[in-house]
């Protein structure tokens, strides 16, 4: 999550879609971050990692098709970026 803002610099003025794909997930997380939830009945915590999750798997199935490693948490060295 602290990689979002280096993320948004490095597309600087891009407005290709996979630049707008990027950004469209780095605001779907600062919204995740931003959201306090609903206590009592929903945790912010709950409803942030649920929120996480949803945007990971998101991720997960976009890089399955695109030919990206299935799994970035077990060594996986391959950039997320067009080659």
């Amino acid at each position: 999550m602290r990689g979002i803002r280096p993320l948004e610099r490095a597309l600087g003025g891009r407005e290709d879609e996979e630049a707008q794909i990027i950004q469209g997930y780095c605001a779907a997380v600062r919204g995740a971050l931003a959201d306090e939830g609903q206590a009592p009945w929903v945790p912010g915590g709950v409803q942030l990692q649920e929120r996480l999750a949803a945007i990971d798997a998101s991720l997960t199935r976009v890089g399955q098709k695109r030919g990206a490693c299935p799994n970035r948490y077990n060594g996986c060295t391959r950039s997320w970026t067009t080659p």
